[in-house]
């Protein structure tokens, strides 16, 4: 005797949701442990001279001209106070923009990161604002930053203006966000 079509392929659905259920449990610890020590090295990266990191309290929703402030920390040398470093996104031609900012406490950017668990930029153009070539040029600068295109001392990458722009402004967000916490 046949069996219903309709049959097979719900037990193939079936095992396979079961599959996928087992194996998103098995690994969801360790992914949230990957994602914690990307982000430990992401702030490391752009704030060099600290040695510790105490996460501070941002409040859900908050915005610097239209920009998302994602997380804060308060970044140490030997004990003392040396910066801050803030996460930020802004929207880019393809998404949003996660930008990891470390800022000394004279407001002179110390080093970004660009990327994020959303970042989905055009390969080969848009994506190069995660390459060391466009972020590097941002360490020793002071907010507001601009692209050259806009009278500012930024060099776009190249065919991304937007992707560029986008950068720019998380990183004038996140340096004024900055600048709220010496007071």
């Amino acid at each position: 005797m046949k069996k219903p079509a309709w049959l097979i392929l719900g037990v193939i659905c079936l095992v396979a949701g079961l599959a996928l259920g087992l194996t998103n449990a098995f690994t969801q610890d360790a992914i949230r442990r990957q994602s914690a020590a990307d982000e430990d090295k992401a702030r490391a990266a752009v704030m060099p001279q600290a040695d510790a990191f105490e996460e501070l309290a941002v409040p859900e929703n908050t915005a610097v001209d239209g920009v998302s402030i994602l997380s804060c920390y308060a970044a140490f040398s030997k004990g003392e106070a040396c910066g801050w470093v803030v996460k930020a996104s802004a929207q880019g031609y393809g998404g949003p923009i996660e930008v990891t900012l470390g800022v000394g406490l004279d407001g002179v950017v110390t080093g970004i990161n660009c990327g994020g668990a959303s970042f989905a930029e055009t390969a080969g153009l848009g994506a190069k604002v995660k390459e060391g070539d466009f972020t590097h040029q941002f360490a020793g600068m002071s907010a507001p930053v601009r692209v050259t295109k806009d009278g500012g001392e930024v060099d776009a990458v190249t065919s991304a203006t937007i992707s560029s722009r986008a950068v720019c402004d998380a990183v004038n967000a996140a340096c004024e966000y900055a600048g709220t916490l010496g007071e």
